[in-house]
């Protein structure tokens, strides 16, 4: 840009909403308790925008009406305006994007991953909508919010009523980004039962996963990591504004155990004393890389098991066993990095006595945490594709939120039953004697107790 060109206004922004939502790019859904944190696409997005006048509007984490953030972006007056989308929220986001355009002329830009593989479909939806954003790390992002007029390879784009889509772009294994602007956040509104220090702040140091889960879209987008410089400049900057906890919030953070090593090394060769959690794939894991996790900060991972039945696990595609599973957790638990396992209700072949297994292997690998959810066909997703060539999902079922009851079944099993016990498995677990006196142990102030009985009173009672 040149030096006497004005700084153009750009607005990230978070619709509002009915329910606590979480967009996590690859996929959004409401809140199963007390949690919330900022949507992973526009954290990156505030990197890609640093030089433009920037500006953040969380209705969700400031619990904003419509009408107060329409107040709130009128006052701000962007040129542009990006908002994060998913399937859980899209026919809301849209509604609500459309009343901003009968109060705004500012280019309305649309980010989410259902733009990578749906982008015609959901933007003639919402003709009002401007462009879609097809890779979040792109600089063409600046250049189509500050008007340079070019043929873009990272968005889709409309001109004169007419919708330019390009082929996918051909991107870099390794993609570099200016450090987000995590100050335009409000950190304080992030909540998780993970999180052991206050404020905490998303990093991200990867795109896609190398992994192709049949359920999962983030396999169905390519696999990049980014360089360890930027990853080191932005959790040095998090610690000038005063944030000791971290969540890695790639969708496998431990794809590259050499990776990982050296992001270790580095973390503590600068004397960033964080405290983080991560997602990991039960494969990656093994004494030296939970060693120097450990050493590095890391007091949990997330691992997806998914279920405990064989069958139902081998045609996921994830290439797990339970054996495998089992080994994992006891790394974890043998350096004492706490466990968050993900299950999942509803796989193909799932039937009563299967989730009954995942339940019984759930307490058997007795994680501190347990996320039960109903399968979710996503856009993107191969199980999508293949549920729609199967006549088993119409393709003009588009919302889906994997905490609410499910839409799609896949198997026998009805889809009341498969909420039936997915509420089972959830009371289950967590209700149990020996899991509710372990979590009573761990409590070290009154803050810890209060925010125990509030992630209770969420979860079952909300």
């Amino acid at each position: 840009m040149n030096a006497s060109s004005p700084i153009t206004k750009v607005l990230l922004l978070h619709c509002p909403g009915d329910k606590i939502y979480l967009h996590d790019y690859y996929t959004s859904y409401s809140s199963k308790a007390n949690y919330y944190w900022p949507p992973t696409d526009l954290v990156l997005l505030s990197g890609v925008l640093r030089e433009t006048d920037l500006a953040v509007i969380d209705a969700v984490a400031d619990r904003l009406s419509e009408d107060e953030c329409l107040a709130r972006i009128q006052e701000f007056a962007p040129e542009a305006i990006i908002f994060t989308t998913g399937t859980a929220t899209w026919k809301r986001d849209f509604a609500f994007t459309a009343k901003i355009r009968a109060v705004s002329p500012a280019k309305l830009v649309a980010s989410g991953s259902i733009f990578l593989f749906e982008a015609e479909r959901f933007l003639a939806a919402a003709p009002h909508v401007d462009a879609a954003i097809l890779d979040i790390t792109s600089p063409e992002i600046a250049d189509y919010v500050e008007g340079r007029k070019r043929d873009y390879t990272a968005l889709a784009v409309r001109r004169e009523g007419k919708l330019s889509v390009p082929a996918a772009p051909r991107q870099a294994a390794v993609f570099t980004i200016p450090v987000p602007r995590h100050d335009l956040f409000n950190l304080r509104a992030n909540r998780s039962p993970l999180a052991r220090l206050r404020p905490f702040a998303l990093v991200v140091t990867s795109i896609g996963c190398p992994f192709g889960c049949v359920f999962c879209v983030a396999g169905a987008v390519a696999f990049r990591s980014r360089g360890l410089d930027g990853v080191v400049a932005e959790l040095e900057t998090l610690r000038d504004l005063g944030v000791r906890e971290i969540m890695f919030n790639d969708p496998t953070f431990t794809v590259s155990k050499k990776r990982v090593l050296e992001l270790c090394v580095e973390i503590e060769k600068r004397g960033l004393r964080f405290s983080w959690v991560c997602n990991a794939h039960i494969a990656t894991l093994d004494d030296e890389l939970a060693a120097a996790m450990k050493k590095a900060g890391c007091h949990t991972v997330m691992i997806g098991v998914e279920s405990g039945q064989e069958e139902i696990l081998a045609a996921t595609d994830k290439k797990i066993t339970r054996e495998k599973a089992r080994t994992a957790f006891a790394i974890c638990q043998k350096f004492r990095i706490r466990t968050l396992a993900y299950f999942i209700v509803g796989l193909p072949g799932e039937t009563p006595a299967s989730v009954a297994r995942t339940i019984r292997f759930a307490k058997d690998l007795d994680p501190d945490f347990a996320s039960f959810t109903v399968l979710t066909p996503d856009v993107g997703s191969p199980l999508r594709r293949e549920s729609v060539e199967k006549g088993l999902l119409d393709p003009d079922v588009l919302q889906f939120d994997s905490t609410c009851p499910p839409v799609f079944s896949s198997g026998a099993m009805s889809q009341e039953d498969l909420w039936k016990y997915r509420q089972k498995a959830v009371r289950s677990f967590y209700l149990r004697p020996a899991y509710l006196f372990k979590q009573l142990g761990a409590v070290r102030s009154f803050r810890d107790l209060v925010y125990l009985l509030e992630q209770g009173r969420a979860m079952f009672f909300r």
